[in-house]
């Protein structure tokens, strides 16, 4: 029954919200900025509703880390849900890059956009480096971003490596860098087969910031798995393993 509730309110709301999306195209053409801030605070407040309806209870720590300047924040990637949970906690109502296949989707692409989500096709390096320029420079703009260097959702208990490349753009925009931990999203999902949601606890931890050009010059070589490596060690001391 949840899973039809969750499904059956984003049908709507991509059905019901088409003329707004329209509107937001029109203020886009003479104030791009302005169409993202309504599109982020329509998509948060979706997003705040659709974990209500979950019944997903978020335990949120180390906000206090999140600098007020645009960050790139960095993260493991177990669920969908990562993108509801850090959109609604992160107090940034960040973009997300995203895998190109979510670029056709019809209605969701719209406001993937609306709310500055960069896409990137991972067979074509050519794409890889429009994504890094793209999303640089919406971070340059005042938006943070949010990049999961996975590359995929992950369900095993280690992560997979990270992509070197994926922190680029943080490079490029030199901007902050916060380490991003997600514990359990993905028993809201995806560890059951089929559209299965269920109620229940996770965790979002935010770690400290830093600059990719403060970093040894080895570890600049190897930021992706600097930054794997804080979030390696996160999940074990919420966790208790290892």
């Amino acid at each position: 029954m949840r899973s039809v509730l969750v499904l059956g309110f984003l049908f709507l709301f991509l059905v019901v919200m088409i003329p707004v999306h329209l509107i937001l195209l029109l203020i886009g053409r003479f104030n791009p900025e302005l169409r993202y801030r309504i599109g982020n605070a329509i998509v948060y407040w979706a997003f705040r509703f659709e974990l209500f309806q979950t019944q997903a209870k978020v335990e949120v720590k180390g906000t206090e880390n999140i600098p007020k300047e645009p960050v790139l924040f960095v993260s493991n990637h177990r669920s969908y849900y990562d993108v509801l949970v850090i959109h609604t906690t992160s107090t940034k109502r960040p973009g997300f890059v995203a895998k190109k296949e979510m670029e056709k989707f019809p209605l969701l692409n719209w406001w993937m956009k609306d709310i500055c989500c960069v896409f990137l096709d991972r067979e074509d390096i050519r794409s890889g480096v429009e994504m890094v320029k793209n999303g640089a420079r919406l971070i340059k703009s005042g938006h943070s971003m949010v990049i999961c260097p996975e590359g995929t959702r992950n369900q095993k208990p280690d992560m997979l490596p990270f992509h070197e490349g994926s922190l680029k753009m943080a490079e490029r925009a030199d901007c902050p860098v916060v380490p991003v931990t997600l514990i359990d999203t993905d028993q809201l999902l995806e560890v059951r087969p089929g559209f299965d949601i269920r109620k229940g606890k996770v965790k979002v931890i935010y770690g400290k910031p830093f600059y990719i050009k403060d970093l040894p010059k080895e570890q600049r070589k190897k930021a992706g798995a600097y930054v794997q490596g804080i979030i390696r060690d996160t999940i074990k001391k919420e966790t208790g393993q290892g």
